[in-house]
């Protein structure tokens, strides 16, 4: 009898020390992870989901290419044709041709108001801020290609204010500036023209701020040299 209960005993102690193991082992693989943690993880997974697709992208225009260059070799005896067709398309993108689409046209003036009661006259005079305000909300509209009284506008154009005038490319212009847009119509007259843009503020402060869409803009390229003094080509490794 003693030793039927000594063995229940034991038998009981052995299940609790096992239980006991099994318990701390689970607490240690399932530890509490805060959320903050989750949204790093998940936003660092987003974001090499994101650059693989842009991988993926890159890989299929090398493809496609590669694919044309044998195409066109095959049935023309050459890639010249081809290569032509992608200069014309780096100049259309780099700004170095004259391009056309459907846009917006916007025209900038001096406000006309009679001013306030000790209010700034240079509330009423159109900056280059102003300008440059413009065609940064143009180009998040997706504007393909911007120009200011016909200068068409580069990665390395100035917009400078000169008294009355505005210097773009190193040329200086008088008022009214009108600025040209390529894009869709409707998204880049929403983006200057809407209720909380800046080109409607420009409107109510009391500046002319004028706004039309255009089936056919004309955008000449880019008239001045283009010189770069640190870039280079890289090498291939």
């Amino acid at each position: 009898m003693y030793k039927n209960k000594l063995n229940i005993f034991l038998l009981t102690l052995i299940l609790g020390i096992t239980i006991s193991l099994q318990i701390r082992s689970f607490n240690k693989e399932y530890e509490y992870v805060p959320l903050r943690v989750i949204y790093d993880y998940k936003k660092q997974i987003d974001k090499e989901k994101t650059e693989l697709k842009k991988l993926k992208e890159v890989i299929n225009d090398y493809t496609a290419k590669i694919n044309e260059y044998e195409d066109a070799k095959i049935r023309d005896g050459d890639i010249t044709k081809v290569l032509k067709k992608e200069l014309n398309e780096v100049k259309k993108i780099s700004g170095f041709t004259d391009v056309e689409g459907p846009g917006i046209i916007i025209i900038m003036n001096d406000g006309s108001r009679k001013l306030y009661e000790g209010e700034n006259p240079n509330v009423l005079i159109v900056h280059n801020i102003d300008v440059l305000n413009i065609i940064n909300d143009l180009k998040n509209a997706g504007a393909e290609a911007i120009s200011i009284n016909n200068q068409r506008l580069l990665f390395n154009s100035e917009i400078d204010c000169s008294g009355y005038t505005l210097k773009i490319n190193k040329q200086e212009f008088a008022q009214p500036f009108i600025i040209k847009a390529i894009g869709n119509p409707k998204q880049l007259e929403a983006a200057v023209k809407a209720p909380g843009t800046y080109g409607n503020l420009l409107k109510e402060i009391g500046l002319f701020f004028e706004v039309n869409t255009s089936i056919s803009i004309k955008i000449p390229k880019y008239s001045e040299e283009l010189t770069f003094k640190y870039l280079q080509i890289k090498e291939g490794e």
